[in-house]
């Protein structure tokens, strides 16, 4: 594949991720959890798990989430920034999702939002900091161990993304499952789904696709420019985030603390969204901390693991068939005016981000930390690990047509954006991230040729 083939790919990609609103394994994430005793929002409540028979309704079922401090206090400020309390989450104008862990100094700004099962962990005499109209999204972490980790004002992190030990510039976008390590993105950078950063410095605006690997400092100085007209996808992500925070506040306020930790409940009404809730149909078995949230429809026979997120609060419905069998940390997430339809028997592997607009046949199998957005994948298809499929970018009124044909085995690691990239994966010579980032070079190189 050429460079200009490359660079469309990426600018497919951004025109309608940036849109989205969004790693680390599972086990991953159990280890950042899990190693010392955590000052956390999570014990505030006792987080039994679900199972049941019936169409399970609001809050939570079958034992569910349960207990639950409704009271606590917002710490003091520290650089206009305010401390995040375990039990409240308000936190002035912002919201921070009652199931987000919470580990040492962790501070915010006004009018962001943190989604729950998020893990924002500090170190003895580090902090954790997130500005002002900034969105965290469904199980991410940022983890500030050897140093302080920073996220600007109107930056959007979107689900499962990693940060640790970094800081991250103003109006910035890190993708679903991307990783950033010992970093710093400067303002407007654009890290896209599955890549991973680690030890450079992204400069201002520069791009980097999907699945790409950067780490050295040439690699990242050859990044392209993110295209201007990505503004308006921006400021729509953090339009939506913003309406977020406050419909998640007077959810909390008006209808209570079960609203909004409980296993199943209410999406918040907002301009692009009614309020609703999940049906979920007996039998099912739903583990701790899972969220399935707003018109979520799920079939027989679900199996449900761990801190799952179903979160049809933005596009909706979101519909499973029967049978499906998740593992830990798998999120389902729509843009707005777009749904999800997944059929029968689907099984997938920890940390997989499901993000709609998505069409999904029967028997379809996601390893650990796929990405699926923006696609139709028809029956029996097998994604492998690491695997980034984000169809191409859709106008205005354009139905969804990106299609995986029936059968499909995709292999671990391939990068999907369009037709070429697709049939490459399916004759076993998939594109990688990290032939992205080695065309960006070449581009970069007088004396190559085009």
């Amino acid at each position: 594949m050429g460079r200009k083939a490359l660079l469309a790919l990426l600018a497919a990609s951004v025109a309608a991720s940036v849109a989205a609103c969004g790693g680390g394994g599972g086990e991953q994430a159990a280890q950042e959890s899990g190693g010392q005793e955590a000052s956390t929002q999570e014990q505030a409540q006792s987080g039994g798990g679900s199972t049941g028979g019936g169409f399970a309704g609001g809050g939570s079922t079958g034992g569910g989430t349960t207990g639950g401090m409704q009271g606590g206090t917002t710490g003091g400020e520290s650089g206009g920034l305010m401390r995040v309390e375990p039990g409240n989450p308000i936190v002035g104008t912002s919201y921070v999702a009652p199931l987000v862990e919470l580990f040492g100094d962790v501070r915010i700004g006004e009018r962001s939002f943190v989604a729950s099962n998020t893990i924002l962990r500090a170190a003895p005499e580090q902090q954790v900091t997130i500005g002002n109209e900034t969105n965290a999204q469904d199980n991410i972490i940022v983890r500030s161990l050897e140093d302080t980790s920073t996220i600007g004002n109107r930056t959007s992190l979107a689900h499962h993304a990693i940060i640790r030990d970094s800081q991250v510039g103003d109006f910035a976008f890190v993708g679903f499952n991307a990783e950033i390590i010992n970093s710093t993105l400067e303002n407007g950078a654009f890290v896209l789904h599955g890549a991973s950063v680690e030890n450079v410095t992204i400069p201002e605006n520069r791009l980097v696709g999907p699945g790409e690997e950067i780490t050295t400092q040439e690699q990242a100085n050859a990044l392209p420019e993110a295209d201007a007209s990505t503004e308006e996808f921006r400021e729509g992500v953090l339009d939506v985030n913003a309406e977020f925070a406050e419909g998640y506040i007077e959810l909390y306020e008006t209808e209570g603390y079960e609203s909004v930790v409980g296993v199943t409940g209410p999406n918040p009404a907002t301009s692009f969204n009614e309020r609703a809730e999940p049906q979920v149909a007996e039998p099912f078995e739903i583990q701790e901390f899972v969220r399935i949230v707003g018109d979520v429809r799920i079939g027989p026979n679900a199996q449900i693991a761990q801190r799952t997120a179903i979160r049809a609060d933005e596009g909706s419905p979101i519909v499973i068939g029967a049978n499906a069998d998740l593992d830990d940390r798998v999120t389902f997430h729509a843009l707005e005016e777009t749904e999800i339809q997944i059929g029968d028997n689907l099984t997938s592997a920890d940390d997989v981000v499901f993000h709609g607009p998505l069409e999904m046949g029967n028997g379809i199998t996601a390893e650990d930390r796929s990405v699926v957005f923006r696609t139709i994948v028809e029956d029996n298809v097998e994604i492998g690990q690491d695997v980034v499929i984000a169809g191409p970018a859709l106008e205005e009124g354009e139905e969804l047509s990106f299609t995986i044909p029936a059968g499909s085995v995709i292999p671990d690691g391939a990068i999907i954006t369009d037709e070429e990239s697709l049939q490459q994966a399916i004759a076993g010579n998939p594109v990688t991230g990290d032939e992205v980032a080695a065309a960006e070079l070449k581009d970069m190189d007088p004396h190559s040729s085009h």
